[in-house]
């Protein structure tokens, strides 16, 4: 504190003598400068406390309006930000203590107050009042963060192993704030075992060597599931470079995880499909951009539903790597719909009119093979069709999509392949050993991307059957007129 300001003392003193003892020795103090102001009733002191600034009171616990304690609670609970110092009788230095207890900052006996005593008393009273001032003030602060968070706080106390926990981070975990204990092993034991290790490692090299904590991991919550957190805390090292406590927070990015792998699986589908279709028609180049944008329409609708929900709580939070996280999804959506359209741009159609369509099935049967570890029994007797253009096409097309369709839905390991012919149609058959499907599932058009083969199916006069039933594989068969698909010399 300065000694170059003046401080202002509020006096509340009925007895003219002790006020005159008090006024004489404030008079010999030589540490500071002071205004003096006196008040005989505690009602008066208080309508002078709230007419002007002072810098501590002075206050005497016999009043004619006030005694004792209550004379201190009084004045506290109506001027709470003047610190008190409060005089005593030589016979009353208990209740000096049972003030100190009420929240004054110190006592002194009226019959003993010597100057020095007295100028060093009232400036740590000061002092001592403005540092609890600040301390609730902090305190006020981060009750009032902890209150408003989007993210779950802990404090871990490195001495004791004492954790606190805030009732946001026990929310994330499913749990309401008095079911979860404040210690260190609630967190440690809720961390998904796959991620102990990566996740422990971090904290020793933070704690060891400084290094930065920041980790995303698995929690496991109250319902027995898994969610992703982030992770980030900065610990405190004493004058021996010990660490002693560790601040930080968790922030729940399930939604945000669940994006991005289903950013990463569309991506990689549309890898797959761009080396299934790099040799098409020239006049099916528009056809099968629409059916692109349609089979990656759901998911990217999809993806921007789910970064829609977590965009708002992350900017009204302020925090700036997730949302940097989320432009990155909306980034990448527009590197998908870029592909199609370059996918689409750079068709060619060399493949069934340099092949034909026998070796062109082939072809794809051993590129699905060994890029899905799917064995696939082929039975091609079609050598004997002398498919026209749009026939081929048709059948090639239906191919690729059904075995497309065996890897994203089915989770076969054996695929069985039929091209055969009767009197008068050419049949394909692909039944696969996978999950299968509710039987109704082939009432909705859309079900299982089959509304590209319904179209061409139906465009030649054709038509589709599927039979399948839940863990009991999926059967597709597809029926072409030999008029439609042959050529017309034939």
């Amino acid at each position: 504190m300065s000694t170059s300001k003046e401080i202002r003392i509020l006096l509340l003193e009925d007895s003219i003598s002790d006020a005159f003892l008090i006024e004489m020795a404030l008079a010999d103090v030589v540490e500071f400068e002071h205004r003096l102001v006196r008040a005989e009733r505690l009602s008066d002191g208080l309508a002078r406390a709230q007419s002007m600034p002072f810098d501590v009171v002075l206050l005497d616990l016999g009043l004619p309006d006030a005694q004792k304690l209550d004379t201190v609670r009084t004045f506290i609970r109506l001027s709470p930000g003047v610190p008190v110092l409060v005089l005593t009788g030589l016979d009353d230095a208990s209740v000096g203590l049972l003030a100190i207890q009420e929240g004054a900052q110190d006592y002194l006996l009226k019959r003993d107050i010597h100057p020095s005593e007295l100028g060093r008393t009232i400036r740590y009273a000061i002092e001592r009042h403005h540092i609890a001032a600040a301390l609730r003030a902090s305190e006020e602060r981060f009750q009032l963060a902890v209150a408003g968070a989007t993210a779950g706080l802990w404090d871990w106390n490195l001495q004791t192993g004492a954790m606190y926990i805030s009732p946001y981070f026990k929310k994330i975990m499913g749990y309401e704030d008095s079911e979860l204990p404040n210690e260190a092993r609630v967190l440690r034991d809720a961390i998904h075992p796959e991620d102990t290790d990566r996740v422990s490692a971090s904290l020793i090299a933070h704690l060891e060597h400084k290094c930065v904590y920041d980790e995303e991991y698995r929690v496991q919550t109250k319902s027995r599931d898994f969610r992703w957190v982030q992770s980030r805390g900065q610990a405190l090292w004493n004058d021996s470079d010990q660490p002693y406590r560790m601040v930080g927070w968790i922030m729940d990015i399930t939604d945000r995880k669940r994006a991005d792998d289903a950013l990463r699986e569309s991506r990689e589908e549309l890898q797959r499909l761009s080396a299934n279709i790099q040799h098409v028609r020239e006049e099916e180049k528009n056809h099968i951009a629409r059916e692109l944008h349609d089979d990656l329409g759901q998911q990217l609708a999809t993806l921007k539903v789910e970064a829609a929900k977590i965009e708002d709580p992350l900017i009204a939070a302020e925090t700036p790597a997730p949302v940097a996280n989320l432009h990155r999804v909306y980034l990448l959506i527009d590197q998908i719909i870029g592909s199609v359209r370059r996918i689409a741009a750079g068709l060619r159609p060399t493949m069934l009119d340099d092949l034909g369509l026998v070796p062109a099935v082939n072809w794809l049967i051993d590129e699905f093979s060994a890029s899905h570890d799917v064995q696939v029994v082929r039975r091609i007797d079609a050598n004997d069709i002398a498919f026209n253009h749009e026939g081929g096409t048709a059948v090639f097309r239906i191919v690729q999509e059904a075995l497309t369709n065996v890897a994203r839905h089915s989770g076969a390991t054996s695929v069985t392949l039929e091209i055969v012919r009767n009197e008068t149609n050419c049949i394909v058959r692909v039944i696969d050993n996978g999950r299968g499907s509710p039987n109704d599932a082939h009432a909705n058009a859309n079900a299982f991307g089959l509304l590209g083969m319904r179209e061409r199916a139906a465009r030649l006069g054709g038509s589709i059957r599927i039979k399948t039933a839940p863990n009991q594989g999926f059967a597709l068969t597809v029926v072409l007129p030999l008029a439609t698909i042959e050529a017309s010399e034939h």
